[in-house]
């Protein structure tokens, strides 16, 4: 097999809030290499703040370690209304920078209880996502680790999930899992 090319990887940035988003984006990874996707997802922990914060933090990351065939930053939606009245809006700052905001509706854990089967459809209170998610979950702890979200659920779950909820199918599809 002398000679034989390997593929570059396609590199996809993914902006990470916190831990419990860095573990959904460890998870997706490993569903790209399931499916041999030939993808090198860069999951960058930005490390909190208000969601403008967080994506200039993301798009500073992604000038410094470029190229990429796609950028994603995950945020938890519940915060974007308060952003926004405090004039802190993330998507002008997610356009400029060429970058995809996938919003997590309200927030991670309301996204992990609509990937139950039977939940696609729910749209949990933005304080009560994590109660109802332990309904179904009764062993969640927070953050989730890639290893849990991987023994929990699957890519059926997730494409059920995402006919139902935009951003997520966003995600899936420009990740080639949809």
């Amino acid at each position: 097999m002398a000679g034989r090319r390997i593929p570059k990887r396609k590199r996809i940035f993914v902006g990470a809030e916190g831990e419990s988003e860095r573990a959904f984006a460890a998870w997706l990874r490993r569903l790209c290499d399931d499916r041999g996707l030939h993808l090198h997802l860069d999951v960058f922990v930005a490390g909190g703040g208000d969601g403008a914060v967080v994506v200039q933090c993301c798009a500073e990351r992604c000038e410094r370690r470029k190229p990429y065939v796609r950028r994603f930053v995950l945020l938890d939606a519940d915060r974007i209304p308060e952003d926004r009245m405090s004039d802190r809006d993330p998507a002008p700052v997610a356009a400029k920078a060429g970058i995809d905001l996938v919003l997590l509706e309200p927030d991670l854990e309301g996204v992990l209880l609509r990937l139950h089967e039977g939940q696609e459809t729910r749209n949990p209170a933005r304080r009560s996502a994590e109660t109802e998610l332990r309904k179904h979950w009764p062993g969640y702890r927070k953050p989730p680790s890639a290893d849990d979200l991987e023994k929990r659920f699957d890519l059926g779950d997730l494409r059920r999930a995402a006919h139902h909820d935009a951003h997520l199918r966003r995600l899936l599809e420009g990740l080639g899992l949809a």
